[in-house]
């Protein structure tokens, strides 16, 4: 079994396709979107379970 150290990661999630490690403008913009996306998920959900009545 071996141990990846956390520099063989990439340094964005959109680089990751198992042998890029560039941080692009466009890769870092998509992660953004990504990270606003799911933020935006939690106060949805709060709303449609009180919409609901839970």
């Amino acid at each position: 079994m071996t141990r990846e150290v956390r520099h063989d990661y990439p340094l964005t999630f959109a680089a990751y396709n198992g042998d890029s490690h560039l941080a692009t403008p466009k890769n870092m913009l998509s992660d953004v979107c990504l990270l606003a996306f799911w933020a935006a998920m939690v106060p949805v959900s709060m709303w449609i379970g009180s919409a609901a009545g839970f």
